[in-house]
């Protein structure tokens, strides 16, 4: 575990020009909806978006697994992890090929990325406050992870309610989409990484 996550500590290094392109990216997310726009029309910021995204992942399953949040071992909640953006990326697929308006639906993707890029370069400091204070009370450190899980979701739903509702689809569709499509994966991923089952 530990030469996986030094290669990939590597990788991020030598994708440092990728870094700081999807951190611009991200923060534009969080400025405004003109800025996400921007982003969006810019192939090599998303590019750097997806690439550094995936290069987090390790480091976010770590996170989880040495708060306590993830009842699992370091590979599985890895798995687990992967296993939602792959479910997040067919349903993308399947709904925007159903809906006629790929773009659409590929536009809220990248805008779930690039979102997350933040939360998760924030998440990794609880990581690190594990690791140089092991008595660090745990509610503290769950509070950290789910107010950056709160602060990027709230976001997204702002940002994708303009996207969505701009290619003509209603606010019904958008909350039935949300609930069903986006929310219930989510929650069944935090059930399996929390109780292991």
């Amino acid at each position: 575990m530990l030469a996986f996550l030094l290669a990939d500590a590597l990788a991020l290094l030598l994708c440092y020009n990728r870094l700081l392109s999807a951190l611009k990216g991200s923060a534009a997310c969080f400025h405004s909806l003109h800025s996400t726009q921007e982003m969006l029309g810019n192939n090599y910021v998303c590019a750097s978006v997806r690439i550094i995204f995936f290069l987090l992942q390790p480091f976010y399953a770590l996170t989880l697994c040495m708060t306590g949040l993830s009842s699992l071992d370091f590979a599985w909640t890895l798995v687990a992890l992967l296993g939602l953006v792959l479910l997040r990326k067919l349903v993308f697929l399947l709904v925007g090929w159903l809906s006629s308006r790929m773009g659409a639906f590929r536009a809220l993707e990248r805008t779930g990325l690039a979102l997350s890029v933040l939360g998760l370069l924030a998440s990794i400091l609880a990581a690190l406050a594990v690791w140089l204070a092991p008595d660090a009370p745990r509610w503290l450190l769950w509070g950290w992870l789910g107010l950056m899980v709160a602060v990027c979701a709230f976001f997204y739903v702002r940002r994708g309610n303009s996207i969505i509702l701009s290619t003509g689809f209603s606010v019904f569709y958008w909350v039935l989409y949300l609930c069903s499509l986006e929310f219930l994966p989510i929650c069944v991923v935090v059930n399996i990484l929390i109780n292991g089952n």
